[in-house]
């Protein structure tokens, strides 16, 4: 039986937290627009966009000094020798901590990218490019090691019931059994690939396994499940269900699990099978512009120990939480940020 749920709001304000040292990737500077877009969204009943926008200009922070500007920058990961992998809009950038760009990534397949994760033991890192429904592992040499379409491992065909994929054949194939297709050329789509109502589940965040290292997690926007991939076949096991539309950050905890139910201003502590331990909540935390009423928007969260963590609230700021001594703590950050990722220190 879990336990019952963590309401933030009713610890004691006063958390310990040192936001100077946090490295926070603010994905564009246009959040009191955002919130707007979002609300409109919910009403029409889906989330992301329906039509193309420019690229935006987002920012590598470290505390409240910039580094640099970068293009739509979501994802944010250390390599180890003061350098990072810092995923832009279109490409994985191999930076050092002054943001000097040391080598660039690029793939065909690569757009709207998300969250990356660095796997020392193999010198390789996983990059979930959602605009093609898409997860993609290179080495530091620019090879390619795995690749994963949603396409193509029983998520298909979209919202719209248009069957997506990336081969002719494929294409001929279900057009001849009658199901209407799109074959999609990343030569011809821009650089956030297909519109997120168009994309079959829109991948938004993945992790390596730490004690299998034949899977890899992920979860999925528009179904709000966490799946666990074996990178042999590809197939798939759906090892978390309930979340809402647009869940964000899985990731290892202590000997399980943590992901953030984003809509609902929460985030899950799950045990290493995945059951549900308990549910902290965030959204009734002060702070929140009185426009969004019950709307959330709980970008991330993250651990600081064992039982502290830091979250990124879209509303709201920094959200540091003491589950042990039931206190919490919120910064602002700049209105127009619109914080996607938080990399704290280790």
């Amino acid at each position: 039986m879990t336990a019952p749920d963590l309401d933030v709001s009713k610890f004691e304000p006063g958390a310990q937290g040192d936001a100077s040292g946090w490295h926070l990737i603010v994905k564009s500077l246009d959040q009191v627009e955002r919130r707007a877009g979002l609300i409109e969204a919910k009403q029409r009943g889906r989330i992301g966009r329906i039509e193309e926008r420019p690229v935006a200009t987002g920012l590598w922070v470290r505390g409240r000094s910039k580094i640099a500007e970068f293009r739509e920058p979501r994802g944010l990961a250390r390599v180890g020798d003061g350098r990072f992998l810092l995923a832009e809009v279109g490409s994985v950038l191999l930076v050092d901590s002054e943001a000097r760009i040391l080598q660039r990534f690029s793939h065909p397949f690569f757009a709207f990218l998300h969250s990356v994760s660095f796997d020392p033991a193999n010198n390789r890192f996983l990059v979930v490019s959602s605009g093609y429904d898409c997860l993609i592992e290179m080495d530091l040499g620019g090879r390619v090691t795995w690749e994963w379409f949603a396409w193509e491992h029983g998520f298909n065909p979209s919202l719209d019931g248009v069957y997506l994929c990336r081969d002719a054949a494929v294409a001929q194939k279900y057009g001849a059994e009658g199901k209407p297709v799109a074959l999609v050329d990343p030569g011809k789509l821009g650089a956030h690939g297909l519109m997120t109502s168009q994309r079959s589940n829109h991948p938004n965040s993945a992790c390596y396994h730490p004690w299998r290292a034949d899977r890899v997690l992920a979860t999925l926007g528009h179904s709000g499940q966490v799946i666990e991939i074996e990178r042999e076949s590809g197939s798939v096991r759906t090892v978390l269900e309930g979340l809402e539309a647009m869940p964000h950050a899985i990731q290892p905890h202590g000997g399980g699990w943590m992901v953030t139910n984003t809509l609902k201003g929460e985030f899950w502590l799950l045990g290493r099978d995945f059951a549900l331990e308990r549910k902290v909540v965030t959204r009734d935390l002060p702070g929140k512009p009185a426009a969004m009423a019950a709307h959330e928007w709980l970008q991330a969260a993250y651990p600081l120990g064992n039982h502290s963590f830091a979250a990124v609230d879209a509303n709201r700021g920094l959200i540091t939480i003491d589950l042990e001594a039931r206190r919490y703590r919120i910064d602002a950050v700049d209105e127009s940020w619109c914080v996607h990722h938080l990399l704290v220190p280790l």
